[in-house]
């Protein structure tokens, strides 16, 4: 029998933008950092400080944001709430002090502090986890006496989710280990082949199943566009479930294996992206407001992303330059973007059916776009796109000048994306509570 929460115990708007309120400030610290360590990104990526700056974008910025989208989309894709609202709580606060305990360790090098930060990190994820399997557990069983479907059934998205949960969980476990591993050595193998493993797992066993299963069900909706046909989705999940685990175990020791499960997850992502570019060709919604424009710019870096990626694999490009590039491209383009996109779209909608919901029909409201600011949404457009494309080019070159300034350009559009939000969030300011949140 599937669990859920009782009558009257929906999740409230303000949990998602708690999540999304510290991953904005990761960001902002994040860009802010790429500008201030300009020269160490001009060596190898295993320096402290670029391992402290990579975990304030990865876990501070990108999971933290996931983590807040499924907080308010899983209720939406599965059509039942929420399991614990009193979880989502609790872990917000733990996930967020311990990445900023692990920020810290790896910007100071200290080990012993650094793990107990990832167990302390451990529990939260263990935490939200254990929140989404009860909300997801007997999905697609049941039927009422009539016939009628009970739950809903086992969509591309549901299984793109559900993947990304038990990706979550196996890197959750491996970094867990890497970090015991500094102060007891115990993991077989070589050491950067398996910092590789536990990248890619994360990027493309966490992130990407996520990144996939939400614009799924999302993009049609912002865009008045077709949904995905089954073939498509079909294609992404079966691509996503060969790859990733392939390419994982050829970076562990099965080199055969790691351009074949490259290959697998680059046709996932092409043909996503051409997902994308047809639904945007037959949209009917004639005008793209600055969320939408993110998101589709952040679909035009995955050819390169592909490319870099396969040559990678490929060993026709190598060293740390190529690496750093690659990650820039694949977490700050097309990820990044992805999520600002999102963002701008979803926390308005938020704080607008909280304050203004109750109050729609009875007295004037403002407009879902009278909530932001178009000229700064524009402007953190043009920085932040700007600024991940320089940001590549100078990493491939090594040129720490350059590198200040795209991360300059990039602190500037975080900067105007953090004030678009603080902008939209002042409106929760002295509005009443509700008991029923989305």
């Amino acid at each position: 029998m599937a669990v859920r929460a009782p009558a009257g115990r929906s999740l409230s708007p303000l949990i998602p933008l708690g999540y999304f309120a510290c991953a904005a400030a990761a960001f902002v610290a994040g860009v802010l950092g790429t500008a201030w360590f300009a020269p160490e990104l001009t060596g190898h990526y295993y320096h402290p400080q670029v391992l402290a700056l990579t975990h304030t974008i990865t876990l501070g910025w990108i999971t933290m944001a996931i983590m807040g989208a499924t907080y308010q989309l899983v209720p939406v894709v599965l059509e039942r709430p929420i399991w614990s609202e009193r979880i989502a709580q609790w872990q917000l606060v733990i996930v967020a002090v311990a990445v900023t305990g692990m920020v810290a360790h790896f910007h100071m090098g200290t080990w012993p502090g650094l793990a107990a930060s990832a167990a302390m990190l451990a529990a939260g994820i263990g935490l939200y986890l254990l929140n989404l399997a009860v909300t997801f557990r007997g999905l697609g069983r049941g039927f009422g006496g009539s016939g009628l479907r009970l739950f809903t059934p086992w969509t591309a998205t549901a299984r793109l989710m559900a993947m990304g949960f038990t990706g979550l969980a196996l890197t959750t476990l491996f970094g867990l280990s890497l970090a015991a591993n500094h102060l007891v050595r115990f993991l077989p193998g070589e050491f950067f082949p398996t910092v590789h493993a536990h990248l890619h797992l994360a990027l493309l066993g966490w992130v990407t199943p996520m990144m996939l299963g939400v614009s799924a069900r999302v993009y049609p909706m912002f865009l008045l566009a077709p949904a995905m046909g089954p073939w498509t989705s079909r294609l992404q999940v079966w691509a996503v479930a060969f790859g990733v685990p392939a390419l994982v175990l050829g970076l562990l020791g099965v080199p055969g294996l790691t351009l074949v499960g490259t290959l697998a997850v680059a046709a996932a992502a092409l043909v996503h992206g051409s997902w994308v570019v047809g639904m945007v060709r037959a949209r009917k919604r004639p005008d793209l407001d600055w969320g939408l424009r993110f998101t589709i710019t952040a679909t035009a870096c995955l050819p390169p992303a592909i490319v870099l990626g396969v040559a990678i694999a490929a060993g026709a490009l190598a060293g740390p330059r190529v690496a750093l590039a690659y990650a820039v491209v694949v977490l700050g383009g097309w990820i990044s973007l992805t999520i600002v996109g999102m963002m701008l779209r979803i926390v308005p909608f938020l704080v607008w059916y909280r304050v203004y919901g109750p109050r729609a029909g009875r007295e004037p409201v403002p407009t879902l776009a009278g909530l932001s600011s178009p000229c700064l949404e524009g402007a953190s457009y043009v920085l932040l796109t700007g600024g991940i494309g320089l940001l590549a080019v100078a990493l491939l070159a090594g040129d720490a000048t350059w590198i200040r300034v795209a991360g300059t350009m990039l602190s500037l559009g975080a900067l105007a994306f953090a004030a678009v939000l603080i902008r939209i969030l002042r409106h929760l300011i002295g509005a009443a509570p509700r008991k029923a949140g989305l």
